[in-house]
């Protein structure tokens, strides 16, 4: 059975961490050089959801302040404004781009708004100018979450972003297991969200370690053989998605106090040896497989499909009846998953109903991920494409209106009189 992901992360990447798990270097140093790497005014952080935690409180907006969320979201992001007194304003989606809607923003602002925070979604990248344009029209703060959208290039965000968030999480592309990067336009900001961190105490090393023995685990057992016998032992107990969801989550819980920490030595020197030595052949290898696939499944429809940029991070598809094309992929050798996964689409708070965001909660009800990255053969990737494009078309074979059906054919008779 073909995985449904690949790690985006090698052994020698590995033992490197756990190496350093050893080296008594200067922490403190180590991220100076980190966050001179990345860009200047950068935060390094144990995640994404711990600068951006660190984030809302060093910007000290009013508490109930609304911030105009981007409806399709990782989990933590909205319950940590709400941890921070802000109300999250759900922004509906346009399934072909993931972009906000323009007239949904409009009718959402209000004298409350303070903040927008747009998420750029499954690999794509967006252009933000109309966001900032937005933006700078109501005095709004911008923080953008770019956690899905490292390529290795040099794009940290748009220049006029207040914040600009990037992620190297456990399947994220050039993977640390961990780890994240913040980049901040006003240096005031920038040191008050330092000054927060340095309160914190420090990820323990140790369970860094832990953590790289862990991924090197799961990347043997991303072997076809080892992981297929796996999958149907997890498959006939019927906990797939708690089992496989719960071995590459950054943090257990909600618990803030499980992000809120400074990030150890050994995974600033792990990111850090990263971003230097990565060449984004991953993403060259990962785009060449969405090519292939898609070019066999002409008419089968993808969230983001029509966005400028897309680095297919994730690759889903819109399906008609998503559980019954996951198990016509699985008898094929295809390992696939439906759903939210991490995501959420979430609801609007009480008195936000007008807001509820159908068209992206109605495009993650029938999304499917499917396996599309590097190193799987050119007639794997076919073959994927050509099974999902023939259930759909079988799908609206079965779902067309009977009286649409043109009617038989009577051969017309002349009568012939005698």
């Amino acid at each position: 059975m073909i995985p449904r992901k690949k790690l985006d992360v090698g052994l020698s990447h590995l033992l490197y961490g756990m190496a350093c798990s050893f080296w008594p270097g200067s922490r403190e140093a180590m991220q100076q050089r980190l966050e001179e790497l990345w860009a200047p005014n950068s935060l390094a952080c144990l995640s994404v959801r711990s600068g951006f935690d660190a984030a809302v409180e060093a910007m000290e907006l009013p508490l109930g302040s609304e911030v105009l969320v981007s409806a399709l979201n990782l989990r933590p992001m909205p319950k940590i404004l709400q941890m921070h007194g802000l109300v999250p304003v759900p922004i509906d989606l346009d399934t072909s781009t993931l972009a906000m809607k323009r007239d949904v923003l409009e009718r959402a602002v209000s004298e409350k708004t303070r903040a927008i925070l747009v998420a750029q979604l499954l690999g794509s990248r967006l252009h933000l100018d109309e966001i900032i344009d937005f933006a700078k029209k109501h005095d709004l703060v911008v923080i953008e979450d770019s956690a899905q959208a490292f390529t290795g290039d040099d794009y940290r965000g748009h220049p006029e972003s207040d914040v600009s968030m990037f992620s190297f999480g456990p399947i994220k592309t050039c993977c640390t297991m961990i780890g994240g990067m913040l980049r901040f336009k006003d240096k005031t900001i920038l040191d008050r969200a330092k000054q927060i961190q340095a309160k914190q105490p420090i990820h323990n090393r140790w369970a860094f370690f832990g953590r790289c023995l862990r991924y090197a685990y799961l990347k043997a057992l991303s072997n076809r053989i080892s992981y297929t016998v796996t999958m149907r032992l997890v498959y006939w107990a019927g906990c797939e998605n708690s089992i496989v969801n719960k071995q590459v989550q950054s943090f257990r819980g909600s618990d803030p106090e499980h992000f809120r920490r400074q990030p150890s030595y050994p995974m600033l020197a792990l990111l850090k040896h990263r971003l230097k030595t990565f060449k984004g052949e991953s993403v060259k290898k990962r785009l060449a497989a969405a090519e292939t696939v898609i070019k066999n499944m002409p008419g089968v429809r993808r969230p983001a499909q029509d966005a400028p940029f897309h680095s297919h991070w994730i690759f889903p598809v819109l399906s008609s009846d998503p559980q019954e094309l996951v198990e016509h992929l699985r008898r094929k050798g295809y390992d696939t998953t439906a759903g939210y996964s991490s995501f959420v689409v979430f609801d609007p708070p009480e008195g936000y109903e007008e807001f509820y965001p159908e068209e992206a909660k109605h495009a993650m009800d029938h999304v499917v991920y499917l396996p599309v990255y590097g190193g799987l053969s050119q007639r794997e990737l076919e073959n994927l494409g050509k099974a999902v494009a023939e259930f759909e078309a079988a799908q609206a074979e079965q779902e067309r209106p009977k009286d649409l059906e043109p009617e038989p054919q009577v051969p017309h008779v002349e009568k012939v009189t005698t």
